[in-house]
C-alpha cells in the first residue's frame, strides 16, 4: 500500500513539474491570449504597482476583456491603508461620471418607446427649466444677461453643448455654482431644478462644448418619463435583468466592508483620506439620485454592463437597447468645430455621455477609431473598443483624476499587448 502511495505521489510531481515546464515555455515562446501576448499583459500589473509600491495611490484593480472572455482581472494595494484592508476584485468603488453613460442608457431605453424625441427642448418635460438666460459679460452683482437664441434640445444634454456648468472653475458663471446650497435629505428633484433654473446658461445652447450638469438634468428627464426615482428605473431596467448587484446609489450596510476608502494628495509626497467625498456619503439612499455622478459600483458590474454595449445592447441573452440605438449612442455627434472638445482631447469627438475617437492618429495615446468610454473623478476609467473587440476597465480612489497619468499608463500597456492581426 506504501509502495502504492508514493508511486501515485512520484506520478503527481512529474505531471505538476510537467505542467509548470509548459507553462514556463509558453511564457518563453510570449503565448497567444485571445490576441495578447500574456508576457507582455503582465506590463498592466508592473505599471499599476509602480503607483500603489511608491505610495502615489492606494490601490487599482484592471480589467481587460476580448471576445467576450475576462483575459485579465488583478487587484493591487490596499483598499484601505488605515484599516490595512488590502484591495480585492470585488471591492465597491464611488465611479462618479461612469454613472453617466448608465443614466444614457436608461434615457434611451424610453427613447426607444418614443417617450421623447432628441430635438425636443428640455422645458417639454421639464418646465421648470424654461426661459433660461445666458451668460453674456460682467462680474459679481453686475453680471450681464442675454436671452437663449434657441431652446436647450435633449441632444444638447446628451452632447453637454446646453451651457450648464459644473462650478470647477473661477469663471463668473461657476461662481453662482459654488455658491448654491449643498443637496440635503430635504431635497427634491423638483427643488433642485428651481434652483438651476436660477443659475444663467455659459453660453448659446449648441454652440460650445462645456462639461456641466447635462447628464443629471437627463436622469430628472428619466424621473419625469418614467414615474419612478432614477435608482428604482435602472434597477427594474438595468441593474436586475443583467445581474448587476453591486451598483446602486449608495451602499448598503452589508456591504460597507467593500466600499473602497477615496483619497488626494497629502504633505510630503503622501496621500490622505478624503474627507468628505466630492458628492455625498454614499452610505444612505440620497434623497436626489446625481445621474451625473452618483453610482457605486464594482468592475465586475461595470464589466457586465461595457460587455453589454459591445454586444450591440444584449448580455446573456436580456437585452436592454437595440443594436442600432448602442451605434447611436457611441457615435460622434458633435460638430467638426467642435472637435477637440477640450485641450486634452486630442483625437475625439462626444458621443452621448462619453467621448469617442474619431481620430487615432491625432490621439495622443493608443487606441483605435470609433473606440469610447469615460472616467470618473476619483480615477475609475473604462473604454470599449469594438474593432478589437476589446474591453478596458481600472478602478481606484485618488481625486483629482488627472493628478497622475494613470488612465494613459493603462491604455498604453494594454495595446503594447496586443500581438493579433486583425
Amino acid at each position: 500500500m506504501k509502495l502504492y502511495v508514493l508511486l501515485v505521489s512520484s506520478i503527481l510531481l512529474t505531471a505538476c513539474s510537467a505542467v509548470q515546464k509548459e507553462q514556463t515555455s509558453a511564457m518563453d515562446k510570449n503565448v497567444n491570449i485571445h490576441g495578447f501576448s500574456q508576457q507582455r499583459l503582465g506590463k498592466i500589473d508592473s505599471a499599476m504597482q509602480k503607483y500603489t509600491d511608491t505610495g502615489k495611490l492606494a490601490g487599482t484593480v484592471t480589467l481587460v476583456a476580448r471576445d467576450q472572455k475576462i483575459i485579465h482581472l488583478s487587484a493591487n494595494g490596499m483598499r484601505d491603508l488605515e484599516r490595512a484592508e488590502e484591495m480585492t476584485t470585488d471591492t465597491i468603488f464611488r465611479i462618479y461620471s461612469m454613472t453617466k453613460p448608465i443614466t444614457a442608457v436608461a434615457a434611451l431605453t424610453l427613447w426607444e418607446q418614443g417617450k421623447f424625441h432628441m430635438y425636443d427642448p428640455i422645458e417639454k418635460y421639464l418646465p421648470e427649466l424654461a426661459g433660461l438666460k445666458v451668460y453674456a459679460g460682467g462680474e459679481a452683482d453686475n453680471i450681464q444677461l442675454e436671452a437663449a437664441k434657441s431652446p436647450i434640445r435633449i441632444i444638447d444634454l446628451f452632447l453637454h453643448t446646453a451651457g450648464f456648468s459644473y462650478g470647477f472653475t473661477n469663471s463668473a458663471v461657476d461662481k453662482l455654482y459654488k455658491a448654491l446650497p449643498p443637496l440635503s435629505k430635504a431635497d427634491s428633484l423638483d427643488t433642485v431644478l428651481k434652483r438651476i433654473a436660477t443659475l444663467p446658461l455659459n453660453h448659446q445652447p449648441g454652440t460650445q462644448w462645456h462639461y456641466g450638469i447635462n447628464t443629471d438634468i437627463i436622469g430628472f428627464l428619466v424621473e419625469r418619463i418614467s414615474g419612478m426615482k432614477l435608482g428604482d428605473y435602472m434597477q427594474e431596467v438595468i441593474f436586475t435583468p443583467l445581474e448587476m448587484t453591486d451598483t446602486a446609489f449608495y451602499v448598503p450596510s452589508n456591504k460597507v466592508d467593500r466600499l473602497a476608502q477615496i483619497y488626494s494628495p497629502g504633505k510630503n509626497g503622501e496621500i490622505s483620506v478624503l474627507d468628505p467625498p466630492p458628492v455625498g456619503d454614499f452610505l444612505s439612499d440620497p434623497s436626489v439620485h446625481n445621474g451625473g455622478g452618483g453610482l457605486v459600483s464594482t468592475i465586475g458590474d461595470y464589466y457586465i454592463f461595457t460587455q453589454m454595449l459591445l454586444n450591440g445592447g444584449e448580455y446573456k441573452g436580456q437585452r436592454i437597447l437595440g443594436r442600432k440605438t448602442v451605434d447611436y449612442l457611441t457615435s460622434n455627434h458633435l460638430p467638426a468645430n467642435l472637435i477637440p472638445f477640450s485641450p486634452t482631447s486630442h483625437g475625439e469627438g462626444y458621443a452621448l455621455a462619453m467621448s469617442v475617437t474619431v481620430d487615432s492618429g491625432d490621439a495622443l495615446l493608443m487606441g483605435s477609431d470609433g473606440d469610447y468610454g469615460w472616467g470618473g473623478a476619483a480615477s475609475t476609467y473604462f473604454r470599449i473598443d469594438p474593432k478589437e473587440n476589446m474591453i478596458v476597465i481600472m478602478m481606484s480612489q485618488f481625486v483629482p483624476s488627472a493628478f497622475y497619468p494613470i488612465r494613459h499608463d493603462f491604455k498604453n500597456t494594454v495595446y503594447q499587448s496586443l500581438i493579433d492581426e486583425q
